[in-house]
């Protein structure tokens, strides 16, 4: 049976030179809220009222930042497991873009496959089948007739 809850399990992606990011397999709805609160920016409205505008420049490095728990980097990595989104989100900031859009890439790709396993899971739990009808009714174009012949 499938639990409601998202539990805190991860994965390992590699990525081409060896690198290993390790990511939480879902995010749980206050994880995906965090993300979406740090792609917007609050604006004063000049009747003084804020309100929150979606960032379009925030939303990949924010996406990132909520599934990224560690990584392995040959070299000089920065650690980032135990930081808080807002610190997670300065660390990505310092990547070199290229290497970026690489986890970026990995996340997306990841958050895709999750989402598809989801949905097949689902799918086998609620008996839905995709197999095709076990007999097909002819069409009246293919010449059936629905009345008797005279």
């Amino acid at each position: 049976m499938r639990s409601r809850f998202v539990h805190p399990e991860t994965a390992v992606l590699t990525l081409a030179n060896g690198d290993t990011l390790v990511v939480r397999r879902r995010l749980n709805i206050g994880e995906q809220r965090a993300s979406y609160r740090a792609c917007t920016d609050l604006i004063t409205d000049p009747d003084g009222t804020t309100r929150a505008v979606p960032n379009p420049l925030l939303i990949g490095v924010a996406k990132v930042a909520a599934y990224l728990v560690d990584w392995h980097f040959s070299g000089d990595d920065q650690p980032v497991r135990g930081l808080d989104l807002a610190q997670r989100i300065a660390v990505l900031d310092n990547l070199d873009p290229d290497d970026f859009f690489e986890l970026k890439a990995a996340v997306d790709a990841h958050e895709l496959a999750t989402i598809a396993a989801r949905l097949e899971e689902k799918k086998i739990l609620s008996g839905e089948t995709t197999a095709p009808p076990t007999s097909v009714s002819p069409s009246v174009a293919a010449g059936a007739s629905s009345g008797s012949a005279a």
